[in-house]
């Protein structure tokens, strides 16, 4: 096993900041994706996001921890490598980290494959490429494993008619844009967190809290933190394709909320991606996890949806 390498580096501009005013969720996801495009130059293959390319990456499924947060102004950086490979696919790892300090901010561990940029299809990797991932082949830290859910994809038919038939809750709704879009004409993969985030505030029965203070009652200055998530990603948008969020609670305790998210493709019923995040409410005044009274919690645990899988 070697080190990881160092595969970008950067900070937090103020415009990527949310309304927790932190490091958006989609943007640790783009700073990653950079990364994963100068792994894949030092392994040897050509420029995999360039619009002439004959083969680029596509993730597959990608586990995503959030370890610290990243205020603005912060100096980040990500390290990275591979863990495996097979004929036409990999696993990879990278890790984000506080430049002052190298405390992890993220982790990612992302299955992908080698494809053809046009049709989006799987191929063998080039003869070339074994060598030289081996030599970047590395251990995933402990703190990158998956905690609070599960990275197996789920059994459950996932469909528009399986979401109405579970009662999902409708949280967001809209279409793909050219500007969403990568060289080739997909949608790029910080969209996969950035829709989601877009919309998840719409899920009153998960974060009561947080919708009581924007239905104007007194609550406190609440915000919903995503704290780790597993994707799978079932086919890739075009621009000008539409979208409908779908979204159940799995399960909840005193302290985090498994949240699914289903998002479709409302003319045929297909998904585009599904999604579990791990998330609990946020004091944003004090900068940690807020208390969760026993009228709140009971509420929450009245709205999970029993068998719902990503």
């Amino acid at each position: 096993m070697t080190t990881m390498i160092e595969l970008w580096r950067g900070c937090v501009n103020a415009w990527e900041c949310d309304e927790l005013g932190h490091f958006n969720v989609r943007f640790y996801l783009a700073r990653a994706s950079e990364a994963l495009a100068n792994l894949a130059e030092a392994a040897g293959l050509n420029p995999i996001q360039r619009a002439d390319a004959l083969a680029t990456l596509i993730p597959q499924t990608l586990h995503i921890r959030f370890l610290a947060e990243a205020r603005p102004g912060a100096p980040l950086y990500i390290e990275g490598g591979f863990v495996g490979h097979d004929r036409a696919s990999a696993d990879v790892v990278l890790v984000m980290r506080h430049s002052g300090t190298g405390k992890p901010a993220a982790s990612f561990a992302i299955k992908l494959a080698h494809a053809a940029p046009d049709t989006a299809q799987a191929f063998a990797w080039p003869d070339r490429f074994a060598k030289a991932a081996r030599a970047l082949q590395v251990e995933t830290p402990d703190f990158a494993a998956p905690r609070g859910l599960t990275t197996r994809p789920g059994s459950r038919p996932v469909s528009l008619s399986a979401a109405d038939a579970l009662a999902l809750t409708p949280i967001g709704r809209g279409r793909f844009g050219p500007h969403e879009m990568d060289a080739f004409g997909w949608m790029r993969t910080e969209f996969l967190l950035g829709r989601v985030s877009d919309s998840v505030t719409n899920f009153a029965a998960a974060f009561p809290e947080e919708w009581a203070m924007h239905a104007g009652e007194p609550s406190g200055n609440i915000g919903s933190a995503l704290l780790e998530c597993c994707i799978h990603v079932h086919r890739w948008p075009r621009a000008g394709d539409g979208y409908a969020i779908r979204s159940g609670l799995k399960s909840a305790d005193t302290k985090v909320r498994n949240i699914v998210h289903w998002v479709l493709e409302p003319a045929t019923g297909k998904p585009w991606w599904t999604m579990e995040g791990v998330a609990a409410p946020m004091d944003l005044d004090q900068r940690k996890l807020a208390e969760i009274d026993a009228a709140t919690q009971a509420k929450v645990e009245a709205a999970v949806v029993p068998g719902i899988e990503a």
